[in-house]
Parts: structure tokens; C-alpha cells; sequence
């Protein structure tokens, strides 16, 4: 896996917008955090709106490809997530990545690229968008900073609730459910034979949850890898109609994963609730579950 190099205090830093529309509040909150600590550019134009998404897929498509390819950025940042990637995913060049690596930073819909860069070699980081990052408590930003900037290994996860025991050592790939279950089929599903997969979500309904760690099920993903990490799945819940009888999604992922003759663990910070830690995506890490740990054996940079 190649490594980017790190960052230092000051360097350049792009933002781009590949899926949804940026509301204007929560961009403004999470630039004042990163201009704190490096030069921020972006354009205007992340901030337009077709429908969901933020512009056309040329738009979007065009400001990725600019981003990945200015030699003054040292690291590229989503914007927001919401929905985008996958339909301009096949025209981004992996070479690109490969010739001028650089962290590339985001989570939710963003999962689809850090799964593609991952499937081209290069590492990169599970952590909050821009207009997650002003609402986020000082130590998940400062996790952020560290992985761009630290190459040394460490603890990237704490508190972990054991429901399978075991000690197991791989790359760390997954992210969201949702986004990472479509991957499943096409090309660009990153190699998983011995992958610490994580998971998380936000508003998907419990049968929902089911069907998807089913299919990955079938699909032969927990046959490949050598462990499951499950983060935040807040706000996935019945309407308040049926909510009466039906299993909660902590319940339906006990159930589910539970199951599984690998370790599996819950509680770890990382989605779209109030806590999100960043992740070296595609770089070895250790799960513990007896001390409740995931400890990076390499960081996202070098």
C-alpha cells in the first residue's frame, strides 16, 4: 500500500464536493477549524446544486480530477457527503492516484473513493467531512490532524465491545454500509482476504440493516475477512408506527454478526453521529477485542 506523504502546518489543502449539495452554515463552521491549522482552498462552485447533487457529474467530476492533480495540494477533502461517487467513479484514472499520492479524506458517500483508491493501492483516510467537522469534538479533530500528519503507528480506536473474541491483524477497509454493499459485483471493491472490515450507518431502518449484512453475507465478504468493527448506527429506526415488535439495528447487527466464527466488536466512534475518529483506510491495523483496541501498525501517511 502506498503511503502519501504527510503534512505539515500550513500546507495546502483542497476541498471538493463529488456528491451532494454543501450547505453554506456547515462549510463555513468546519473551514474555520481546518484554516486553523493549513491553507484551505476550494471553489465556488462546490457549492451547486442539481437536485441531489452538488452540480452535474461533469462539474463534479472536473473539480475531483483538478484537485488530484494540483501539485500544490497536499491532501484533498470532501466537502459533505450525501450521494454522487458512484456515478463518476469509472472515469477517475487509479494512475493519477498512484503517480502524486495524496491523503484523500472523507466518509459516508465517500466511501466509494476511499474503497477506489484503496483497490489502486494507495492509502487513505476514513474521517469527517468539512461540514462534520465544526460540530466535532477537539479530540476527533486533532485525530484528524494526526493521521495527516503522524506516520507513526498508535491507537486508533478504544472501548470496543467485545461480541466475539479474538486478536487478528489486516488491512482496514469497509465504511459505510449502504455505499460499501454497492461496491459488491463491480470493480472496485478492494482485495477483503483478510481485511478488519468496519461498518456504519445513519437512517437506515433495521430490516434494512438485515438485508444489507445479509447480502454481504451471501456475497461472501465475512467469509473473506478476519474481523468486524461496528461503529454508529444512529437515527436507523422504525417509523414510530412500527416501531412496536420490531428489533432495534443494534439488536439486528448482534444477531446478525453475532453469529460469525470471526471477532466482532461494537462501540467504536466512527459515522455520523456526534463522535467520528479517523481511520487509516487501507493500512494494517490490530484488533484486540480482549482491550477493547484497534491499534494502526502503520499510519495513512509516511
Amino acid at each position: 500500500m502506498i503511503r502519501p506523504p504527510r503534512l505539515r502546518a500550513g500546507d495546502v489543502v483542497r476541498l471538493v464536493a463529488p456528491s451532494g449539495p454543501v450547505p453554506r452554515d456547515a462549510f463555513e463552521s468546519g473551514l474555520a477549524v481546518l484554516k486553523q491549522r493549513y491553507e484551505v482552498r476550494f471553489d465556488e462552485a462546490l457549492f451547486t446544486r442539481e437536485g441531489f447533487l452538488a452540480g452535474s457529474d461533469e462539474r463534479r467530476l472536473g473539480e475531483l480530477v483538478a484537485a488530484l492533480g494540483d501539485p500544490d495540494a497536499r491532501a484533498v477533502l470532501m466537502a459533505r457527503g450525501g450521494y454522487g461517487l458512484l456515478r463518476i467513479l469509472p472515469f477517475i484514472d487509479p494512475d493519477v492516484l498512484r503517480a502524486a499520492p495524496r491523503p484523500l479524506v472523507g466518509f459516508s458517500d465517500g466511501t466509494a473513493l476511499l474503497a477506489f483508491a484503496a483497490r489502486a493501492g494507495v492509502a487513505s483516510i476514513h474521517g469527517p467531512v468539512l461540514t462534520q467537522l465544526g460540530g466535532l469534538a477537539a479530540a476527533d479533530q486533532q485525530a484528524l490532524f494526526r493521521l495527516l500528519e503522524e506516520p507513526a503507528p498508535g491507537v486508533v480506536l478504544a472501548n470496543l465491545d467485545e461480541v466475539i473474541p479474538g486478536r487478528v491483524q489486516g488491512p482496514l477497509l469497509g465504511g459505510n454500509l449502504e455505499v460499501f454493499s454497492r461496491l459488491v459485483g463491480t470493480p472496485f471493491l478492494p482485495d477483503l482476504a483478510g481485511a478488519i472490515l468496519f461498518i456504519e450507518d445513519s437512517g437506515e431502518r433495521p430490516y434494512r440493516v438485515d438485508r444489507l449484512i445479509t447480502h454481504l453475507d451471501l456475497a461472501g465478504v465475512f467469509s473473506a475477512v478476519s474481523a468486524v468493527i461496528v461503529g454508529d448506527f444512529g437515527g436507523c429506526q422504525e417509523p414510530e408506527l412500527l416501531r412496536a415488535g420490531s428489533p432495534t439495528a443494534d439488536e439486528v447487527l448482534l444477531e446478525r454478526l453475532g453469529r460469525l466464527p470471526i471477532p466482532v466488536v461494537l462501540g467504536a466512534a466512527v459515522g455520523h453521529g456526534s463522535r467520528n475518529f479517523a481511520l487509516p483506510y487501507g493500512c494494517v491495523a490490530e484488533l484486540d477485542t480482549r482491550h477493547g483496541t484497534l491499534v494502526a501498525l502503520e499510519g495513512a501517511v509516511s
